[in-house]
């Protein structure tokens, strides 16, 4: 009896623990393709190391460790074993990290990591307790039991929202309790840091997401389609073009550009060629009024750009039509570009700073040149405003004693002017007293201008996510008169260098947050008199006249009642790039300037603006925007637009692969050395982009 008993129990225990064992038994079970549109590409085998990506098919098996990619206008959607369908918008990389299935008790595990763009699953109800569904990003990790729900990352943050069912927002690294949303709610989790409280979504954001949704719904067809022949458009423009476009490029732009309120007929022929690091492109403008035509070359309005009428104007004429010469990219160990050049800086700004010589382009085309070598050891920067006068010339030498193991590096910066404007602008008004004065009678008695500076610079991070840039700068402004002017000769001899009593300091931080954000703090400290970045891009027309400022310096500064100015203030510039195809910066900077204890503090205040909108972000329209303003920020809201501003803005709408319509406004202001005054210039151009190759 007992020995019986023995083997029941005995049989008994060998079902169970089978049974148990059996409850456990998770077995992998691929999730399938079941919707594509436009360019999908899967790796299938990601743990190679190697990208073995190729192209996606409907129905295609995806197992776990499978990474999907979505280009530009694509959408596709993934099915798993249970029904529950995860739909993956354009631009998007989703990673399949776990798909299992229990056959005997019905129990799924289900996980899944988005590392950039934007995912909305739908998920059947599960039928164990024990079930999971989650969307890792970043450190976001959003479970589910049964619901609707959508997540965006880019990169930075992650947004989860749920339009049906209930979410837990919970943290990979378990350093924060799940928040729970609800239907109709949404939550955001920056990268590493705490999630906010669950809130309403907003109409705008649930619109976007249902527009989202409506490219995948049946009855929404035609927008896929559209989208795939968008795609295929593409393939074959591309197609088109053939291995040559890779060497070789040319635009025609044929529009019309308004100068000095006038219309004109615009046809530029912009052929571009690239070998290796090596690019160039020209620049071949005919601009005519309407009823003189391409053929009235004579009366054409830029016909001085093409008679070649002696050999120093020739040359001249020769060299503008070279939009740019370049040699490998900013930041390369070699970098030269020659052409128009509108981004000119020094070492930190501190003197020249975002100078350009395209101001009044393209009434003017200027020719300079920027060259930049970097060593181990250290390196040079250069730059030249304008071949053809010769004018403007900086650079900078620096060195890093210990090399790039220990990168501090020392600087040091010279930079020469000497603008030679017309007699009108010779006579002038003192600011102070309102008098008449006479600040040169000949161009020999016009100052040759020069600027001193001194840097040192220590990155003390240079990391992925995180890099940082300590410096400071010191910088002095000089001169010198071939011959002086009445007025200041009792204090400056001919043929002397002289410093303006005065100088300069900064210290600062800049840096990259996760290679999106951009930014930079300084703090300002002046002695007496200095501007920094006075060479800008407005020097074009401030050097016109900045001998007048110097005259009333140097008189202010060797009077007996002279009094010593202290001006300090910080400056703040920032920037951030959302998704490679949204950047927007600002900067601001604010000073007191305080001439004595018993004065009020003047105020100075500068700011500028810009907005880049790369394609893919709005369909077939790309563009930017910026401005400037180099003082009185205070009153921007009531003279918006006035001599210290430079406003720019472009537009570029795609109407077919190689055909484009582009929209352009610039306004600024040119001395005028007839008058002496500040002149509006606006120039509004409407363009036809047609790329041939």
């Amino acid at each position: 009896m007992k020995k019986g008993l023995i083997q029941i129990f005995t049989l008994f225990f060998i079902l169970s623990s089978g049974f148990l064992f059996a409850q456990e038994e998770m077995v992998e079970e691929p999730a399938y393709i079941s919707f594509l549109a436009g360019n999908v590409d899967v790796d299938v085998t990601p743990d190679n190391n190697q990208e073995d990506f190729q192209v996606a098919e409907l129905d295609m098996e995806l197992g776990a460790g499978a990474l999907i990619r979505t280009g530009r206008k694509a959408l596709c959607e993934i099915t798993m074993p249970d029904g529950s369908t995860i739909k993956i918008s354009s631009g998007s990389v989703f990673q399949i990290t776990l798909s299992e299935i229990d056959r005997n008790t019905g129990k799924k595990a289900n996980r899944f990591n988005l590392l950039f763009g934007r995912v909305r699953a739908k998920v059947q109800k599960f039928t164990t307790t024990d079930s999971e569904f989650g969307i890792v990003s970043g450190t976001a990790l959003a479970g589910v039991r049964g619901t609707e729900f959508g997540v965006l990352y880019d990169g930075i943050e992650s947004s989860v929202l749920v339009f049906e069912g209930l979410v837990n927002l919970g943290s990979v690294t378990e350093s924060f309790e799940p928040v729970l949303i609800s239907a109709g709610q949404m939550s955001l989790l920056p990268e590493g840091g705490l999630p906010e409280p669950a809130m309403d979504i907003p109409q705008d954001v649930f619109q976007d997401w249902q527009t989202e949704a409506d490219k995948f719904a049946a009855e929404a067809g035609e927008k896929i389609e559209e989208a795939v022949e968008q795609v295929e458009k593409e393939e074959v423009a591309e197609k088109a073009k053939g291995g040559l476009h890779k060497f070789l490029q040319l635009n025609a732009y044929v529009g019309t550009i308004t100068i000095d309120n006038q219309v004109y007929e615009r046809w530029v022929f912009t052929p571009e060629a690239r070998f290796g690091k090596l690019s160039a492109g020209l620049y071949l403008p005919a601009i005519f009024l309407p009823d003189v035509g391409l053929f009235g070359f004579k009366e054409w309005q830029n016909r001085d750009e093409w008679d070649f009428k002696d050999l120093g104007d020739g040359f001249h004429d020769f060299l503008i039509k070279f939009y740019y010469i370049q040699w490998a990219q900013m930041g390369d160990p070699l970098y030269v570009k020659v052409g128009g050049i509108d981004d000119f800086f020094l070492g930190h700004g501190f003197i020249v700073d975002n100078y350009s010589n395209m101001l009044y382009f393209p009434e003017e085309i200027t020719v300079g040149m920027q060259l930049n070598i970097d060593a181990d050891k250290g390196g040079i920067e250069t730059m030249i405003a304008d071949f053809s006068k010769i004018q403007l010339v900086g650079g900078r030498l620096y060195f890093r004693p210990a090399g790039r193991d220990f990168p501090l590096a020392i600087g040091l910066t010279g930079v020469y002017d000497r603008p030679k404007p017309e007699s009108p602008l010779w006579d002038g008004t003192d600011p102070e007293t309102g008098t008449s004065v006479t600040y040169a009678t000949s161009k020999d008695e016009l100052p040759n201008l020069l600027f001193f500076g001194a840097d040192v610079e220590l990155p003390v991070l240079s990391l992925d996510m995180l890099s940082m840039k300590l410096y400071a700068d010191a910088a002095k402004s000089a001169y010198i008169y071939k011959e002086v002017p009445s007025g200041i000769s009792s204090w400056v001899d001919p043929g002397s260098f002289d410093f303006i009593k005065g100088l300069g300091t900064a210290f600062g931080l800049s840096g990259k947050v996760i290679g999106k954000v951009k930014y930079r703090g300084e703090y300002r400290y002046i002695i007496n008199y200095y501007e920094p970045g006075l060479i800008n891009y407005l020097w074009e027309n401030e050097r016109l006249t900045y001998f007048q400022r110097l005259y009333n310096i140097i008189e202010e500064q060797n009077q007996s009642s002279y009094e010593d100015t202290t001006t300090a203030g910080i400056l703040l510039e920032g920037s951030v790039s959302l998704l490679k195809k949204l950047e927007v910066g600002l900067g601001y900077e604010n000073y007191k300037r305080v001439t004595s204890a018993t004065e009020e503090p003047e105020p100075v205040k500068k700011g500028k603006l810009f907005l880049v909108v790369n394609e893919g972000l709005i369909p077939r329209t790309h563009g930017s925007f910026s401005y400037r303003r180099q003082e009185e920020l205070e009153n921007v809201l009531d003279e918006p637009f006035d001599e210290n501003t430079v406003l720019d803005a472009n537009v570029v709408y795609r109407l077919a692969p190689l055909v484009s319509l582009s929209f352009s406004y610039n306004r600024t202001f040119q001395r005028n050395e007839d008058t002496g005054d500040l002149d509006p210039i606006d120039a509004f151009g409407i363009t036809t982009i047609f790329t041939f190759f």
